[in-house]
């Protein structure tokens, strides 16, 4: 690649160029990040159980070396995820020895949106507020619980109303930067109604969020017209979008069906084995992906404000480690943009040409 082509220049007409780091990886990454890179997003260090990791509490070590970085960098920061079901410590949810009330929940969010905000306002422009909060699995009233919101401890405690006190907290604490709901699966139609309704709802609560993050994690070929229908439905809420956490597993090269294979699902085992020698055609099948969601982003420039990937490089993302089965070999992915040696894959050229070239 010349030295003076740049994904993020290239895009600058377009929409951000982003990537999620971490503490251990970021000074590693510094070259690719300073030349490819427009926006940054701690990938855990700004969960709870990072940050607040006891009630009052606060470890701020990790974090401030990242916000650090993105500063020398000349870069600002999508600060991911305060309020999720995970990474959450159970003090959150307790009063001494019996469950905490929503109010105190509340009370609690509050004052840890007013530490996070003083501290690092200046140097982030979006927030994901709460992550992941819409139901995954299609309801069951059998089961009980809810159509729209998952059963998290959060919402066993406080119903939906932890989503909007995060909400109003976050407004208050940080006016300037941009405030969204994040989710996963968001592309599929039935999760889809239950994002909108969510969304509607904190609308109709006065509640100000500014976007919707479209985390678009991959483990099969995209529906390219559903993520085209998606952009307008959560467009046509009056939203800015972002897209948040974007990969494509090597199982999305694999795996004919339109689901995630699991451990448990006919034709995992023979995922593992074919994903244990991937050919190069496979391989090359993930830039082939990149360059048509790449298109499709472009075509939405007018309502998409970002697009960040999750992790730099291939010698470090989560998908080596997720969904594995401890009784079958580990499976390496190649999900992201730059490979093991942070060196660019021929699809970035690709995304370049066709950036500069306006296709």
């Amino acid at each position: 690649m010349s030295p003076e082509l740049s994904l993020a220049k290239a895009y600058e007409k377009y929409f951000k160029i982003g990537a999620a780091v971490a503490f251990h990886n970021i000074d590693s990454y510094y070259p690719v990040l300073e030349k490819h890179f427009s926006s940054i997003t701690p990938e855990n260090e700004m969960k709870y159980s990072s940050i607040q990791p006891k009630e009052g509490v606060f470890t701020f070590d990790k974090i401030d070396r990242i916000f650090e970085v993105a500063r020398k960098l000349g870069i600002k920061v999508r600060a991911h995820a305060p309020v999720w079901h995970n990474q959450t410590g159970k003090w959150m949810y307790q009063d001494g020895d019996k469950p905490a009330s929503p109010e105190l929940i509340y009370e609690r969010i509050d004052a840890h949106s007013k530490a996070v905000c003083e501290r690092f306002n200046k140097d982030v422009y979006a927030w994901d507020v709460v992550n992941e909060a819409a139901r995954d699995e299609v309801f069951d009233v059998n089961t009980g619980g809810s159509p729209v919101y998952r059963e998290s401890d959060y919402f066993k405690l406080c119903g939906e109303g932890f989503i909007e006190a995060a909400f109003k907290s976050m407004a208050k604490y940080s006016p300037d930067a941009q405030l969204f709901y994040n989710d996963y699966n968001e592309c599929d139609p039935a999760k889809r109604e239950r994002i909108v309704t969510l969304i509607r709802t904190l609308q109709d609560k006065g509640c100000r969020i500014d976007g919707f993050g479209m985390q678009q994690h991959y483990f099969f070929e995209p529906d390219y017209d559903e993520l085209k229908r998606s952009i307008e439905t959560y467009a046509a809420l009056g939203l800015r979008l972002h897209i948040t956490e974007l990969d494509i597993s090597l199982m999305a090269t694999l795996n004919p069906g339109e689901k995630r294979l699991k451990p448990e699902d006919e034709g995992f085992k023979q995922y593992i084995q074919q994903a244990l020698h991937p050919t190069p055609e496979k391989l090359a099948k993930i830039g082939d992906i990149y360059v048509k969601l790449f298109e499709v982003y472009r075509s939405y420039s007018d309502v998409i404000d970002s697009v960040t990937t999750w992790g730099v490089a291939d010698d470090y993302t989560w998908l080596d480690f997720f969904g594995a089965d401890p009784n079958m070999p580990k499976v390496k992915q190649y999900p992201l943009l730059f490979d093991e040696n942070h060196e660019p894959k021929p699809c970035v050229v690709r995304l370049i040409e066709d950036a500069e070239a306006g296709r």
